[in-house]
């Protein structure tokens, strides 16, 4: 698969959830990299942390035929966008991460 990710807010540091699918994508052998509107994906991931008092959602199209959002910026009563997309383990219903 190829796989794009967009960082909406636009840091100037490693956004930590798209780092993680990153890795993640890469051990299965997919192809990862930021988004290239110029380019078309399988599955784009965008991660947002803020809201628009901070940033703007990203006005572009995007070029996939998956895009997933996720992240507090666009809102925690999206609660579909915490369930599991993938089989990562035994537990089919949460995705679970953690910070050491």
């Amino acid at each position: 698969m190829k796989i794009g990710l967009i960082d909406v807010d636009g840091h100037r540091f490693p956004n930590l959830c798209l780092m993680k699918l990153s890795a993640y994508h890469k051990a299965r052998g997919d192809t990862v990299e930021w988004y290239d509107d110029k380019k078309h994906y399988d599955l784009v991931y965008m991660s947002r942390v803020f809201t628009d008092t901070y940033s703007k959602d990203y006005a572009g199209s995007v070029k996939a035929y998956h895009v997933i959002k996720g992240g507090t910026g666009y809102g925690l009563d999206n609660k579909e966008l915490c369930k599991n997309k993938f089989t990562l383990s035994s537990i089919d219903n949460y995705l679970l991460g953690l910070i050491t």
